[in-house]
């Protein structure tokens, strides 16, 4: 497997309603935000949550712009027809021999919940993981309180494949994880099952 482009030479990617940029040094205070948000860690971090100085994460975030690991995409997600930060999505603990990934998409924007925006931005995702990094696997972790995700994923075709029983401890008890993936023949498989339909749709 070759080198994957970097995020900077492949964007912006484009897809219904919403398009991935790289990460802005412009759009630091609303990414300060979201890290520093208890509900989002709750929801997307294993990492307790600990309020982070603006002095530490301007650090952290510098280099992520400037000099990220090559194990780690991360992108900006925009909804395309207002150009408004909405998210983030990214693509961690590349491993380009076995070709696979984990990957994750977090709608900071909370007037963008429950409208699809997740949905769009994971097509994207998933198109460029299969598509430019030549991914044979994927890989998403789902928290057992936190449903919307889980359905997410399992609606984007993603097969559960076990469960790491009381992984979690959140709110005075243990919860488990979901453990999901697609392979590539599956993610083209559903692709072009989707395609069919909506070509069957419009005629």
């Amino acid at each position: 497997m070759n080198p994957s482009p970097s995020v900077s030479e492949v964007t912006p990617l484009c897809g219904e309603r919403v398009k991935f940029t790289p990460l802005r040094m412009e759009h630091i205070h609303t990414h300060f935000q979201w890290n520093n948000d208890p509900e989002l860690n709750r929801l997307d971090s294993e990492v307790p949550y600990e309020e982070e100085s603006f002095g530490a994460f301007k650090e952290r975030f510098e280099r992520m712009c400037e000099a990220p690991p090559p194990s780690n995409r991360t992108f900006e997600i925009h909804a395309d027809e207002e150009e408004m930060l909405i998210g983030v999505a990214y693509a961690t603990h590349i491993n380009p021999h076995s070709r696979h990934a984990k990957v994750g998409i977090t709608i900071g924007d909370r007037d963008y919940w429950g409208r699809g925006y997740g949905r769009a931005s994971f097509e994207i995702l998933l198109s460029y993981c299969f598509g430019q990094m030549d991914l044979h696997r994927v890989r998403a972790e789902t928290f057992e309180y936190h449903t919307a995700w889980r359905d997410l994923v399992e609606g984007m075709g993603f097969q559960r494949e076990g469960t790491a029983r009381d992984s979690l401890h959140r709110d005075g008890r243990y919860w488990d994880k979901g453990l999901y993936a697609p392979l590539e023949p599956e993610y083209r498989a559903r692709r072009t099952g989707v395609e069919r339909e909506a070509s069957v749709t419009a005629a």
